[in-house]
């Protein structure tokens, strides 16, 4: 099957992937680009998974205001090397990050850092609003779980949907960066002000 360099260049854009890969996963897939796009993000969150744990020493800060100067955030984001860290797309990922953090105002950076007293609250306010559902135990202890994870995933930033691709979790959208930039990136502090 031949592969035209507009599909390559098409998923190069939205992936970051090497020609390579690109090339393979669109011959895989008979030509479907949406199929080839999955392949890719699942190849580029699989080698993700195994940059988690290298040390990042490099990184930048990077700060958003918002027009109205109203709204602001700053954020840390690092990476293993100082060449990757000066790379413009790296400084475009920090830049993004900041923005969804001024647009989305997470309170925790993942589910880890939720204290336990503040999620203990809010099961005792579920269980309290669902007590008289007449459930059985096993079913109303699901319903509450659920609600829990939707209450909490506004609030944890690697779990909200990116504000610029809505289809992908900030988390994710890190595990693409981590395969585009060949190096592990973790989201160090943030900090959002609002006037």
């Amino acid at each position: 099957m031949a592969v035209s360099a507009e599909q390559i260049k098409e998923l190069r854009e939205k992936t970051g992937a090497g020609i390579s890969d690109i090339k393979k996963a669109i011959e895989e897939s008979g030509g479907d680009l949406e199929k080839a796009l999955t392949a890719i993000e699942r190849k580029l969150g699989s080698s993700a998974n195994k940059r988690m744990g290298r040390e990042t020493k490099a990184g930048l800060v990077e700060a958003y205001i918002h027009s109205n100067s109203k709204v602001g955030s700053m954020v840390e984001l690092f990476c293993e090397t100082d060449f990757v860290a000066l790379n413009s797309g790296f400084r475009e990922l920090a830049h993004d990050l900041a923005l969804h953090i001024a647009a989305m105002n997470p309170r925790y950076l993942s589910s880890e850092d939720v204290p336990s007293e503040v999620w203990e609250e809010e099961k005792r306010h579920l269980t309290e609003e669902f007590k008289n559902l007449n459930k059985p135990p096993q079913i109303l202890k699901e319903i509450i779980e659920g609600k829990l994870k939707s209450h909490f995933k506004n609030m944890v930033l690697t779990e909200q949907s990116f504000v610029k691709d809505q289809d992908k979790t900030v988390g994710g959208f890190l595990k693409e960066a981590m395969g585009k930039f060949g190096e592990n990136i973790k989201i160090g502090k943030f900090v959002r002000f609002e006037i």
